[in-house]
C-alpha cells in the first residue's frame, strides 16, 4: 500500500502509552518490537601513543602542504580532527593530573565528595566576589559546562579501566595512581581522521569493534490514519512523548508529501470525473500546486504504478470509487 507510513524508533518506549496517545490524536498504530544490530568502534591506546601518532600526521601533513604549495580542504579538515582529539586527551589528562593531585593512592573519598568533583561546574572558574550577585544564562552555563562534563566522564572511565580506583556505594577508594602518559585510554572510532590501521598498530594502538542488539519499535500507520492525520497535532505528541526528532522527520515528510499527493489527484478527479490512472498521471504533468502568485510552485512527477497503488488505498479509504477502468470521486 502507497499511503501507509511506519516510523521507526530505536530508544526505549512504553508501547501501550505510545499507542494510546497516537490513538487518541487521530492517527491509531500498531506497533511491533524486533531489534536492530549497531556497531560502535573505538580506539585505545597509551596517551603518549596517541598523542605521539596525532602530532605525526599533523606535521606530516603540514610539510606536504608546505612542499606542493597547495593545501588541500581535506587535509586541513584532518588537521582540525587531530587537533581537537589532541585537546581531548590533554583535556582529559589534565583532569586525572588534577585528580592524583587532590587525592593520593590509599584516599577513601566519600560519594558525595566524588559526585561534587564529577559536577562539570567544578571546572568552572568562579569570582568569589561576583559569585552571589552574578549569575550566569543557561546558555552559556551548558556551553562553559559541555568540555568539563565530557572530560571528567571520560576520565573517571579511564580512572576505573585503568585500575585507579575501586566504586563502592559509600565511595571511591582510589588504589593507585599512575603516570598520565602510561594511562590506556579510550576514544570514539572517528577520533583519529583517516589514519591506516598499520600506522596505529605501529604505535601499538587497537581499534575495537562492539556489536551489539538494541531493541526498534515500528509504529506502522494504516493509508486511513496517515491521509487524515493533523501533522501540527502529531509534531505536539512527538515532543510530549520525547521520540527521538531525528527518527520522526523523515517520517513526517514522507507522510505530509503523500497527502499533498492524495489530495491533488483527488481534486483532479473531482474536476475531470472518472479517469484512469493513466489520464491521472497526465494531468498530474499539467497541474502545479500553487503558481507564481505565490512564490512557490510544487510539481508532482508520479509513476504509473505509484499512482495505481495510491488511487487504491484511496478507494479503501472510501474517497474514490472504482468505475469501470477508471476511479471517480466519492461524492
Amino acid at each position: 500500500m502507497v499511503l501507509e507510513e511506519t516510523l521507526v524508533i530505536h530508544n526505549p518506549i512504553d508501547t501501550s502509552e505510545v499507542a494510546r496517545a497516537f490513538k487518541e490524536a487521530g492517527m491509531p498504530t500498531r506497533i511491533t518490537q524486533t531489534a536492530a544490530l549497531r556497531s560502535t568502534a573505538s580506539i585505545r591506546g597509551m596517551v603518549r601513543s596517541i598523542k605521539a601518532l596525532l602530532e605525526e600526521e599533523i606535521a606530516q601533513s603540514e610539510a606536504l602542504a608546505e612542499k606542493i604549495g597547495i593545501d588541500d580542504e581535506e587535509d586541513i579538515e584532518l588537521r582540525e580532527i587531530y587537533d581537537t582529539t589532541l585537546s581531548v586527551v590533554e583535556g582529559v589528562v589534565g583532569v586525572i593530573t588534577e585528580f592524583m593531585e587532590k587525592y593520593p593512592a590509599g584516599t577513601f573519598v566519600p560519594i558525595d565528595e566524588f559526585k561534587e568533583w564529577m559536577s562539570p561546574f567544578a571546572a568552572l572558574p568562579q569570582d568569589e566576589e561576583d559569585e552571589e550577585e552574578e549569575e550566569l544564562d543557561e546558555d552559556t552555563l551548558q556551553q562553559d559546562a559541555l568540555d568539563p562534563m565530557v572530560y571528567r566522564f571520560m576520565s573517571f572511565i579511564t580512572l576505573d579501566e585503568n585500575d585507579m580506583i575501586d566504586l563502592g556505594e559509600e565511595g571511591v577508594a582510589v588504589k593507585q595512581h599512575v603516570d598520565p602518559d602510561d594511562l590506556i585510554l579510550a576514544l570514539p572510532g572517528d577520533a583519529m581522521g583517516d589514519i591506516g590501521r598499520e600506522a596505529m598498530n605501529e604505535h601499538d594502538i587497537t581499534m575495537e569493534v562492539v556489536i551489539a542488539s538494541v531493541p526498534e519499535y515500528r509504529l506502522e500507520f494504516t493509508p486511513e490514519a496517515v491521509f487524515f492525520a493533523e501533522m501540527d497535532r502529531i509534531d505536539e505528541l512527538i515532543d510530549e512523548l520525547e521520540i527521538d526528532e531525528d527518527e520522526y522527520l523523515p517520517f513526517r515528510e514522507s507522510a505530509y508529501l503523500k497527502q499533498i499527493a492524495a489530495t491533488k489527484i483527488i481534486d483532479i478527479i473531482e474536476e475531470h470525473g472518472t479517469m484512469t490512472p493513466a489520464e491521472v498521471v497526465e494531468a498530474l504533468e499539467s497541474n502545479a500546486i500553487g503558481g507564481a502568485e505565490s512564490g512557490l510552485e510544487i510539481m508532482l512527477r508520479f509513476p504509473l504504478e505509484f499512482v495505481k497503488g495510491l488511487l487504491n488505498d484511496l478507494k479503501k479509504i472510501g474517497l474514490v470509487r472504482k468505475k469501470g477502468l477508471g476511479f471517480r470521486a466519492a461524492q
